[in-house]
């Protein structure tokens, strides 16, 4: 290194210590006006008592649940470690296209059902923007 690059290299501040240097400091000062004016919640009571009763029932739809995640992720880790090998992924896609056929008619008859339903929704939601004089941009 020459003297040149030494002596700028001494005069210079890290980096670090001057971001640091420069950040404003922070305090919290705590009031008694800010504990006096928090507000009760009338409702507070209600809601734990419904918390209360709701609990169990909570508690058992965990139970529940927890034996069907379990299997769902045995399943998936399955899923990926089959996929490595290429007989089962041809298998799979062979499936898939079947499963898809089989589902076509009843994917149409959903679309002819629900379709019109949701046309006259939207007719209905669209004049009734108009009638009230909202933007429609």
């Amino acid at each position: 290194m020459t003297a040149l690059r030494k002596a700028l290299f001494v005069e210079e501040t890290p980096v670090a210590a001057a971001v640091v240097a420069r950040a404003p400091k922070l305090y919290v000062v705590p009031t008694k006006a800010a504990a006096e004016t928090a507000p009760e919640t009338a409702g507070g009571t209600l809601k734990n008592i419904a918390l209360f009763l709701a609990a169990p029932f909570l508690g058992l739809a965990y139970i529940i649940a927890l034996p069907v995640v379990g299997v769902a992720f045995l399943i998936v880790l399955a899923a990926r470690a089959a996929a490595k090998y290429a007989a089962v992924r041809t298998v799979a896609a062979a499936l898939k296209h079947i499963g898809m056929l089989m589902a076509a008619p009843f994917i149409g008859l959903a679309y002819v059902v629900f379709f019109p339903v949701i046309c006259l929704g939207l007719l209905v939601w669209t004049g009734g923007r108009a009638l009230v004089g909202t933007d429609m941009r």
